[in-house]
């Protein structure tokens, strides 16, 4: 009786001491498989962050392609596209909620490229145009309504070829009642302010049609 006693014993001993070697090779595996994991993802997020250095280092940093009305230089008020980052921008194409137009009804937004898009743009260059005078404009989008603007949404892409794309809205109507010096030309034009942007201006190249002055009229 005694020695079946000690021989259950024992073996319940045994087993108890094999569970807890189970349970501790277990344990050891979980926390090995925890830390294996861990170092990967580490490695892997250093990596791409190593990597995505580089790349702006190569191509100089992000682009930010804006779309704005120029106001420098009025009562001209010009269409703009800059660049007003550190990074080049390639492949840009636009989209408009509505006809970019100055008071002629020339569409601006039809010019070659702004309507199929600029292939390249380098950090702080800008392309501006002509829109129109700052008093005829306002008084032509009153008449069609504009009070919300008209939104423009550029695409374009960075030098490695990472995908980007900004939304701009352009309302002249929130500077209706802008005040400016009508007695000076912009920036020592020796011209008159111009009538309108003939049709020709669609093959890209924009001309002005001014008017002559009175005194050279007498």
């Amino acid at each position: 009786m005694g020695g079946e006693r000690c021989d259950r014993k024992g073996c319940g001993v045994s087993e108890d001491v094999a569970i807890a070697q189970i349970v501790t090779a277990v344990t050891t595996v979980f926390y090995a498989a925890v830390f294996a994991i861990g170092y990967y993802l580490i490695v892997r997020g250093n990596r791409k962050t190593l990597m995505e250095m580089r790349e702006e280092r190569l191509c100089g940093g992000r682009p930010q392609v804006i779309v704005e009305m120029g106001l420098l230089n009025l009562p001209n008020v010009g269409f703009v596209v800059r660049n007003v980052s550190g990074g080049a921008a390639r492949d840009i194409t636009f989209e408009f909620s509505g006809p970019i137009e100055d008071s002629s009804g020339f569409v601006i937004s039809e010019l070659r490229y702004l309507k199929e898009g600029m292939p390249f743009l380098g950090p702080g260059e800008q392309i501006r145009c002509l829109w129109d005078h700052f008093d005829r404009l306002i008084l032509y989008l009153e008449e069609k309504g504009l009070h919300e603007g008209i939104a423009v949404k550029g695409r374009y892409k960075d030098l490695p070829g990472e995908p980007y794309a900004t939304e701009w809205r352009i309302n002249p109507l929130l500077y209706k009642g802008l005040r400016y010096d009508a007695s000076q030309l912009s920036q020592g034009s020796s011209s008159q302010l111009p009538e309108k942007i003939p049709t020709d201006a669609r093959s890209g190249r924009t001309s002005r049609v001014r008017t002559e002055d009175k005194d050279q009229n007498t």
